[in-house]
């Protein structure tokens, strides 16, 4: 209530109207308490949803804490870029190695497969040589089977009837019909 209520004003008001005025402001006061209370009541528990982010805080903390020990901010930015590029150079006389012994490889690889296509090749030159060569061997026969036999007969003595032997052979018949056969022809060669 106000203090600046003076002995005028409570002269004025009935005392009855004064207690109905504490009433109402006792009534407002209380309901006003009850108010509070009942929203703490209905106020959500955050324990869990609190006690997860704490625990989330504590990871960040550590990892924080490794990230802020760690090597690579302790260096200088010039540090940095040697290391890198110590790094980098490493690397690539590994990569250099690799290479240099797949080109190896592969070149070796490369000879095996020339030299298996040059027997190849040569394996073929060699019978198609061959095939030639017998070719060769087999004209070479036909000729010297066709020469070589007449000259062997006409060189041995007459006595022997080797010729008429030959040609009764040659005809399919007997030494005489033969003979007779051979006779005719050439009579009828001389008539034309």
């Amino acid at each position: 209530m106000t203090e600046d209520i003076t002995e005028d004003a409570l002269s004025e008001t009935e005392p009855a109207e004064a207690f109905e005025e504490v009433r109402r402001e006792l009534s407002m006061l209380e309901s006003a308490i009850k108010g509070l209370t009942a929203e703490r009541k209905n106020a959500p528990d955050y324990t869990a949803t609190l006690a997860d982010i704490a625990e989330g805080l504590k990871a960040t903390n550590v990892r924080l804490h490794r990230i802020e020990q760690s090597r690579a901010l302790a260096l200088s930015p010039v540090e940095m870029a040697k290391e890198i590029n110590a790094a980098a150079e490493a690397i690539r006389s590994q990569d250099r190695r690799m290479l240099t012994d797949a080109r190896d490889v592969l070149a070796r690889s490369l000879g095996q497969v020339d030299g298996m296509i040059g027997r190849g090749q040569a394996v073929a030159g060699r019978a198609r040589r061959e095939g030639w060569i017998a070719a060769g061997g087999v004209l070479a026969g036909i000729v010297l089977w066709s020469i070589l036999p007449g000259a062997v007969i006409r060189s041995l003595p007459e006595s022997w009837h080797a010729p008429e032997w030959m040609a009764a052979r040659i005809m399919g018949l007997e030494g005489e019909a033969a003979c007779q056969r051979m006779i005719e022809a050439a009579e009828k060669a001389d008539g034309l």
